[in-house]
């Protein structure tokens, strides 16, 4: 996506369905995509459901907003520089706060073992990335090592961070986690706190199927 019109069109509606869904609330997370030679970012403490596309924030690729530019880009800019350069084919990052995801890491249930296969599919393993102050260079600094790995990361007590290709497919593996998390809390409830995950063999047999290769 490199046409600045469409792509604030499209970050705009991320955004609303993010809000629509639940998936946000007022100024939580932040939405970038790459467009070559710069990053189109949602604005600082913005209300996500309400945006509109002129309020985005054109920058250069070390964050730096463009000359003429009103407002601030978001405060959790630093995932998002460390997502491109550690990842170059990834063209997009979202950054949300998807409650039944986010309570599996303040309860300590980790999301890493695929529970069903199409969440293995699209989101492989999920690591849950320990505590790190929202903000600050430390969150990019815990994210170093497995943003690297893995397309989706659950940041402890924060929210999620989904990377795509595209900013649709950044999207989509932001709610097939939120889905995943979803069934996950519910098997628990029926069977008392205990789910088996998918087995060695099972997982090997789907990941014949994935085309990238990647799991």
């Amino acid at each position: 996506m490199t046409d600045q019109f469409s792509a604030r069109q499209a970050i705009v509606q991320v955004c609303r369905s993010m809000y629509e869904r639940g998936l946000l609330v007022a100024g939580d997370g932040n939405v970038s995509v790459h467009l070559g030679q710069h990053l189109l970012v949602t604005p600082t403490r913005s209300r996500k459901g309400h945006l509109h596309p002129s309020e985005l924030i054109l920058c250069a690729l070390d964050g730096t907003p463009l000359p003429g530019q009103s407002g601030r880009p978001s405060s959790e800019l630093l995932m998002h520089l460390l997502a491109y350069r550690a990842r170059p084919e990834i063209r997009a990052v979202v950054h949300a706060h998807p409650p039944y995801a986010v309570a599996h890491t303040i309860a300590g249930v980790s999301l890493a073992e695929p529970l069903v296969p199409e969440a293995f599919a699209e989101l492989g393993a999920v690591p849950t990335v320990p505590y790190a102050t929202p903000t600050t260079q430390e969150v990019p600094e815990a994210l170093a090592g497995p943003i690297r790995r893995h397309d989706v990361l659950l940041l402890e007590r924060h929210g999620s961070l989904t990377l795509g290709r595209t900013l649709e497919e950044a999207y989509d593996r932001l709610e097939v986690l939120e889905h995943t998390a979803k069934m996950s809390f519910l098997a628990r409830q029926l069977g008392g706190g205990r789910v088996a995950p998918l087995g060695e063999a099972q997982l090997s047999a789907l990941a014949a199927l994935v085309p990238s290769g990647r799991y």
